[in-house]
């Protein structure tokens, strides 16, 4: 049997931050009426029966931010998903959500954190029992929860369907992977990597100007932030400067382990303050 041991905290009211083992954090926003589910996670265990036994009884959506296999590892122990059309064909991913993929990324993370989890690589990462329904979810939609609408807002940059949602109750911004300390940009959006750079500051700064609709921000994982806890304010507006250095030619680079690299390879990376940003699959 699956482990259904996935800790989770409900952080404000009707808001709960699922912890998938420091791979990835899954959010539920709990309205009146219904939920919303923000990402699947990498699919450690049974994340479905937590949400529906242990966090609410509800009718709700699974909404999938970007299609990274850390945050689509899960969506086929769903009957569908909502996902940005610009990420919605799986079949072209550079790196698919499969079974070894799945359990390969885990056992990376659980490696470079240094700590022994609570689940079996084989018993709890398992093949998925169907293909979800994908459906097409487009920039400015919303979802009534009863009580509480979430909107999406299209943010390319991290990949071309990266998207961000916007609790009005909570007053919470959850950016998702369009931004953390740690930025990480899709070459393959722009013609070159200095185009994603382009494309990526125009995104955040759209959101940046959405400041009037959020107090807090909750990226999608919790390295920088702490369990439960915002992103530093300053970790936005660095970011959207940082891009700027990049694309006016003025950025400080440094080379730094790639995180997500088995091997330990290096990369070059742009840094200002207490933000950097590097190209997934190249340089800049």
């Amino acid at each position: 049997m699956r482990t259904k041991g996935i800790p989770f905290y409900e952080f404000k009211e009707g808001v709960y931050e699922i912890d998938e083992f420091d791979c990835a954090s899954i959010f539920v926003i709990v309205g009146e009426k219904r939920a919303l589910v923000l990402d699947t996670g990498t699919g450690i265990g049974d994340l479905r029966w937590v949400i529906e036994n242990r966090i609410t009884h509800k009718p709700y959506d699974v909404v999938i931010t970007h299609n990274h296999g850390d945050h689509i590892g899960g969506a086929g122990f769903f009957d569908s998903v909502w996902i940005h059309e610009a990420d919605a064909d799986w079949s072209k991913l550079p790196v698919s959500p499969s079974l070894a993929f799945r359990r390969s990324y885990a056992e990376l993370i659980a490696k470079r954190e240094g700590k022994n989890y609570q689940y079996d690589l084989y018993r709890d990462i398992v093949e998925w029992p169907k293909e979800p329904e994908i459906k097409i979810m487009s920039d400015g939609q919303s979802f009534d929860l009863g009580g509480r609408n979430v909107t999406v807002y299209h943010c390319p940059g991290h990949t071309a369907g990266q998207c961000t949602v916007i609790d009005d109750k909570s007053r919470i911004l959850f950016i998702a992977d369009a931004c953390n300390q740690n930025l990480l940009l899709d070459t393959e959006i722009g013609d070159t990597a200095l185009d994603t750079a382009r494309i990526a500051e125009k995104s955040l700064l759209r959101i940046s100007g959405m400041k009037n609709l959020y107090d807090e921000i909750y990226n999608s994982h919790h390295d920088f932030r702490g369990f439960g806890s915002p992103l530093g304010k300053e970790v936005l507006p660095n970011a959207i400067k940082c891009l700027r250095t990049i694309c006016d030619g003025t950025a400080e680079y440094i080379e730094v382990e790639d995180a997500l690299s088995a091997g330990h390879e290096m990369k070059r990376a742009a840094v200002y303050d207490n933000v950097q940003i590097s190209c997934m699959g190249g340089n800049f």
